[in-house]
């Protein structure tokens, strides 16, 4: 592998509000780009390339259900646009304060539940640190077969047990415990990340077989798009695709 200062990871991220919700409550972040959720009737493709220099990418899905999911999923991708942790003990602790602050956050606001989830990756040299809250997904892609890296946070009757903000339990830490993984790339795979409107309507199958037919990774993102769009695309759907540049 070249060296952490010449080391580049190419990637592509895509959100469209699906064929059902009413707006689009997703996020994104890439580097130093902050991704807002968009006008329902807009959707956003963007190709970027990172330095792996402790940039971090994440797809947020802001939960709909307790109000406010797009102002907290515009927050978290505001506040992570150009950080850059020194380590992955670091990444961790600043996730842990990140929950705490939109807490207080929420507190003031007009939504004092908003909340969000969220997988993403920090790139230093050839390793991957891949961090997860929630029910956001992170794979490994080739084109023989797509690897699922994250367990859901939810509970046996499939309810989340964790997430970004989300409001104040009585009795409880009000904290939270993100799943951390140190990954090294493996040879000719993708990183995929994806929230929930886009996983659950893609077979692992399905999805290796779209990245070998179209390994260019604008374009394997926008076949999986129009795979959950000719389906019932029922929620937001987000997806982004990464790979170290030869």
């Amino acid at each position: 592998m070249p060296k952490i200062s010449s080391l580049q990871i190419a990637g592509c991220a895509l959100t469209h509000r699906g064929k059902m919700r009413a707006e689009n409550q997703d996020a994104f972040v890439a580097g130093d780009h902050a991704e807002p959720p968009p006008p329902p009737e807009q959707t956003v493709i963007r190709d970027f390339t990172l330095v792996a220099d402790g940039s971090l990418v994440g797809v947020i899905d802001g939960m709909g259900g307790l109000g406010g999911g797009d102002v907290a999923a515009d927050w978290l991708a505001r506040r992570w646009a150009g950080r850059r942790p020194a380590s992955a003990t670091a990444l961790k602790r600043s996730l842990v304060q990140d929950h705490l602050a939109l807490l207080a956050e929420a507190r003031e606001s007009a939504h004092p539940l908003m909340g969000a989830v969220a997988t993403g990756a920090m790139f230093r040299g050839d390793k991957i640190d891949v961090f997860h809250v929630g029910d956001t997904r992170a794979f490994f892609v080739g084109p023989v077969n797509t690897v699922l890296l994250t367990k859901d946070h939810v509970n046996a009757r499939g309810v989340l047990t964790q997430g970004f903000g989300g409001g104040e339990l009585p009795g409880s830490a009000n904290e939270i415990d993100p799943l951390m993984l140190r990954l090294e790339w493996p040879q000719e795979q993708a990183l995929l990340l994806a929230s929930d409107g886009a996983w659950r309507h893609l077979a692992p199958g399905v999805i290796s077989t779209i990245y070998g037919a179209r390994p260019k990774l604008h374009d394997f993102v926008l076949t999986l798009a129009a795979v959950i769009l000719a389906g019932p695309a029922d929620d937001n759907l987000t997806l982004m695709a990464l790979r170290p540049r030869a």
